[in-house]
């Protein structure tokens, strides 16, 4: 799997571009990735674009659901784009595809 960061011209957005699979082996790298985008200093986002994730187990769901909810608890909007047909649909089946795409209003704070 490889993650690329990559902060879009107005500096509070941070996109990061993830390929591969996300499993219980390359796991790790995008929760480093994820962790580093939100926290850096004057990120108002964080999108993670799944375009090029071909397989997506539940540590990488699970690591998606971190970042959310760190996203939460530093005021930073995370979310995903585009995830191919097979992400998509666990996504859906974990009840996180609202959740992540930004779908569903976000809880006050």
């Amino acid at each position: 799997m490889d993650v690329t960061i990559e902060a879009r011209a107005e500096a509070t957005t941070v996109c990061l571009a993830v390929a591969g699979e996300i499993d219980l082996a390359t796991v790790d790298k995008l929760d480093r990735a994820l962790r580093e985008a939100i926290s850096r200093s004057g990120v108002t986002e964080v999108v993670a674009d799944l375009s090029a994730v071909t397989f997506c187990d539940s540590s990488g769901i699970a690591a998606l659901d971190r970042a959310y909810g760190e996203g939460l608890r530093r005021g930073t909007v995370f979310r995903i784009t585009a995830p191919r047909s097979s992400v998509r649909r666990v996504l859906e089946l974990t009840g996180m595809l609202e959740t992540l795409t930004g779908s569903l209003p976000r809880p006050s704070a």
